[in-house]
């Protein structure tokens, strides 16, 4: 498939009590160590492979492979392969923020507008996307947490986040 920014809501939080989404994770996409407090995250491999660190654990998923991470449990992915990686993430319970928070990270890829690790290359957009899905940084990247909110709140302010969901959800 190799598609830029695929994904698909199978269920979402506006009508049911998960979030499910189908979607793709390019080849060198990463997210950064992190953790989200308001839900906990499934990820089952439908093909291709996955690298996620959780907690202390490194674990590289194949297809039919599931990882569950609970809310607070730092973790990341990283598609190290050469091919991509299609898999299936429920949030429990399920959250709007975090899916349209997809859609647009999965939207700007679409536009080019994402570095080659799957990062939104414009700071509103980055500031925006880690502040709707709810990503809590560790380590040294703790600092810029304050940084990345106050960025976000003054770019829902500007209108900022209404456009990118006027562009990017309209189909959820």
């Amino acid at each position: 498939m190799k598609t830029q920014g695929y994904i698909k809501l199978i269920t979402s939080a506006a009508t049911n009590k998960d979030s499910l989404m189908e979607l793709n994770i390019l080849p060198d996409e990463k997210t950064p160590w992190h953790y989200h407090t308001l839900f906990s995250e499934t990820f089952e491999i439908l093909s291709g492979t996955l690298e996620v660190g959780k907690g202390k654990e490194i674990y590289q998923l194949k297809p039919g492979d599931i990882v569950n991470i609970m809310p607070n449990e730092k973790h990341y992915y990283h598609n190290v392969s050469k091919k991509e990686c299609v898999l299936t993430a429920t949030l429990n319970p399920g959250d709007k923020n975090f899916e349209n928070s997809l859609f647009i990270l999965k939207g700007l890829a679409k536009d080019g507008l994402v570095s080659a690790a799957g990062i939104p290359e414009n700071f509103s957009d980055l500031v925006l996307f880690i502040y709707l899905n709810n990503s809590r940084m560790v380590g040294f990247q703790k600092i810029a947490e304050p940084i990345f909110n106050f960025f976000a709140k003054s770019a829902i302010k500007k209108g900022h986040l209404n456009e990118l969901i006027e562009k990017y959800c309209k189909m959820i």
